[in-house]
């Protein structure tokens, strides 16, 4: 006899007419304790994705503790009181599955995907690790090393540490500023006390969210996971969260390579702001693709650089618009030269026919995404963690359609006001260059 698992919520996608009209159901059921659990059965799948998301990241780290979510999230795959490593990578591979984890700055998320015929063990697999992980000392010891040369191989990666310098720099002081890695030190000093209470802290029920898309049954999902989660136990309650504070300024570092990195980067609205739609056709258009003018200018006009874009990053309360490019040293003048005309004079030049081109490439995207069972079952995730519900694709193309010429070139104004950026470089390069002359209309 089924219990009442909680609070439900249902919504048959294709109830009315629609953009683009998957054949799929999505429901969503609170448990008694606030855990959620959402799914969206999409009938011709085989497949199931499913993730166990929890509202914790780098953002919420002490400084002496910046980098424990991330090792957190390694150790979670390191054994529990009913499986070692070696059987939670068997049991997985056993069927043909995928399980894999990331840590962000504001979330981490533990997911797998498998036939549907597998969804018993992948469910228990998942739940039982969440929930149940040992961290033996002796996996500890050996992951610090593991985790150590994540960091080195980040150090290695100039394109990858150059974006690390533009958060330090653009969030200055803030714990959104500090990498997601750790530091070497920091990480080297984590025992099992320490990751014990930070899990116990932070991963809560009223935090955590159960995620699946694909070949699923909703009722028989939730009681596959009721039983386990609903012994999670909410513990005190978070310190509040302050919006973090971006100081615009530069910082560079001089290092022997063989080209020039810099990334530039503006403050930009959240994940949650109504302009965010804004800048994702800026960005489209800006440098997000191979016909978006910085790829034109930079790449196909001069040569001047193999890799440039641009990108925006949102958060729950932030955000950050930025561009990215290397070239050889000799000609790095004439690259920030070209960056920076066509940073400036972009707002008072964007046309209709662009606007058009970018919001098409947007549809695109977000329609090709959702053949991919791990992309719909992500949208579920962030839909409800940053506003509580159900985004369909209806909605997400209807609100990149309603941006005007106008108000985009106004969103693109306000971005490159004198003073609002924060520059980075990397390479053979002098510290006192003032790369930030190139992007002031002054």
């Amino acid at each position: 006899m089924k219990t009442n698992p909680g609070i439900e919520f249902d919504i048959v996608a294709n109830s009315s007419p629609r953009i683009y009209q998957p054949d799929s159901t999505f429901r969503k059921t609170v448990l008694s304790n606030g855990v959620r659990i959402l799914t969206e059965r999409i009938s011709y799948l085989k497949s199931v994705s499913m993730g166990i998301w929890v509202r914790s990241g780098s953002r919420v780290e002490e400084e002496n503790l910046n980098g424990i979510s991330h090792f957190l999230e390694h150790m979670i795959f390191k054994g529990t009181d009913r499986r070692n490593a070696l059987q939670i990578a068997m049991e997985i591979d056993s069927v043909g599955g995928i399980l894999n984890a990331f840590t962000s700055k504001e979330l981490t998320s533990f997911y797998c995907k498998v036939l549907s015929e597998n969804i018993d063990l992948a469910s228990d697999l998942l739940t039982d690790i969440y929930l149940n992980a040992s961290f033996p000392d002796e996996e500890i010891e050996r992951e610090k090393q593991v985790v150590c040369q994540e960091i080195h191989q980040l150090e290695d990666s100039p394109e990858d540490s150059i974006h690390e310098m533009l958060c330090a720099r653009f969030w200055k002081g803030e714990s959104f500023g500090r990498p997601i890695l750790g530091t070497l030190d920091n990480v080297l000093s984590l025992n099992r006390d320490k990751i014990i209470k930070f899990k116990r802290d932070n991963y809560v029920p009223l935090e955590t969210l159960v995620c699946a898309a694909g070949d699923v049954d909703h009722d028989r999902f939730v009681d596959l996971i009721k039983d386990r989660l609903e012994s999670l136990k909410n513990g005190s309650p978070r310190k509040p969260q302050f919006k973090p504070k971006n100081i615009p300024g530069s910082l560079i570092q001089e290092k022997d390579l063989e080209q020039v990195h810099v990334c530039l980067g503006v403050e930009g609205p959240s994940a949650t702001e109504e302009d965010r739609h804004a800048g994702y056709i800026f960005n489209a258009l800006f440098g997000g693709g191979m016909s978006s003018r910085l790829f034109q200018e930079v790449r196909e006009k001069r040569g001047l650089a193999y890799s440039v874009y641009s990108f925006f990053s949102t958060y729950s309360d932030t955000g950050m618009l930025g561009i990215y490019a290397s070239t050889e040293p000799n000609r790095f003048e004439e690259l920030l030269d070209v960056m920076g005309k066509e940073t400036l004079r972009t707002p008072d030049t964007i046309t209709s026919d662009e606007l058009q081109m970018a919001k098409n490439q947007i549809r695109g995207n977000v329609i090709l995404a959702m053949e991919s069972p791990e992309a719909r079952m992500n949208r579920l995730a962030k839909g409800e963690i940053h506003f509580g519900k159900y985004i369909s694709l209806d909605e997400i193309i209807s609100d990149i359609d309603k941006v005007t010429l106008q108000e985009l070139r106004e969103f693109a104004s306000r971005l490159v006001k004198p003073g609002n950026l924060t520059a980075t470089a990397l390479g053979p390069i002098s510290e006192s260059k003032d790369i930030l002359s190139y992007f002031d209309r002054n």
